[in-house]
């Protein structure tokens, strides 16, 4: 499967770092099953205090129930406050390791996720800072190697998000010389989507997300059902592939996927199985 690809492979960039727990809890995230992968990662954290990964899907557990799965406050600040600490360590973990490219690609990643974050939140200018840092990042991942894969993440993000600036704060990026495309970062984002690396699932879900936002919905079909492919007991990629259907007018399937979210009823997530529920009687009533 997906996230077990996935585990390896951040295993073998992780160098010494290779403790089968973050496997798990690797597995159990992109299962969507948090409870365990929580438990998994707090043992890792206090076991290996300043090792980065940890620290990374730590974060992560917030950023996907903020931005996929109902943008709660409280999800935010979780994000920010954990995103914070797994800058640190991996800030520090770098002093002593210039080279590590998985560590790089961490920090790409984090400060990029807190870009998307900042300008859901319409705080432009922390959106701005931080994903002027996450690409900062990713051209050092570049230079270190420039044939890396993992790098269409970071730029795509980058692209999309200073791509879409409204133009009242636009000047901002102007000023800084920098300016984003959002269609390069489409692009960007599907060549990570099909590296086949642990990067792939969540630039498919970041693509599936900004499809629906953006109203290409044909795309958002074509991502979404290849994350419940991937991972068909996980609540959030079954719920927006429900959305994709729905408003492609395939009612009938659509139902059946918002059905599967009430049944599964997410302990973590229950602000999505309203949602679904909502979808539900949306569909009932037209």
């Amino acid at each position: 499967m997906a996230s077990e690809s996935a585990a390896s492979e951040n295993g073998k960039n992780a160098g010494v770092f290779a403790d089968e727990r973050l496997h798990n809890a690797i597995h159990a995230f992109y299962a969507s099953d948090w409870l365990t992968a929580q438990d998994l990662l707090n043992q890792l954290k206090s076991d290996h205090p300043a090792e980065p990964t940890v620290y990374f899907y730590d974060s992560m557990i917030p950023f996907w129930a903020y931005f996929f799965a109902g943008s709660q406050p409280e999800d935010a600040r979780s994000f920010l406050q954990r995103s914070e600490r797994a800058i640190d360590i991996s800030e520090r973990h770098l002093r002593t390791a210039r080279n590590d490219t998985s560590t790089v690609l961490l920090l790409s990643g984090l400060h990029g996720y807190r870009s998307l974050v900042a300008a859901s939140e319409r705080e432009f200018r922390t959106a701005i800072r931080s994903a002027m840092t996450g690409f900062g990042y990713t051209r050092q991942l570049l230079a270190l190697n420039s044939n890396d894969p993992n790098a269409q993440m970071g730029r795509g993000v980058f692209n999309y998000m200073m791509g879409t600036i409204p133009s009242e704060v636009r000047w901002l990026t102007s000023f800084a010389g920098l300016t984003g495309d959002r269609e390069a970062g489409f692009e960007q984002l599907e060549e990570a989507a099909n590296a086949g690396t642990h990067v792939s699932i969540d630039a498919l879900m970041i693509l599936t997300y900004l499809y629906l936002r953006d109203e290409e919905f044909e795309n958002a079909r074509r991502t979404s059902e290849r994350l419940v492919a991937l991972h068909p007991e996980n609540v959030i990629f079954l719920y927006h592939h429900g959305r994709s259907l729905q408003v492609l007018g395939e009612t009938e399937a659509a139902a059946g996927f918002f059905r599967k979210v009430v049944d599964l009823n997410h302990v973590s997530l229950g602000q999505l199985t309203i949602q679904a529920r909502e979808k539900l009687d949306e569909l009932q009533e037209s």
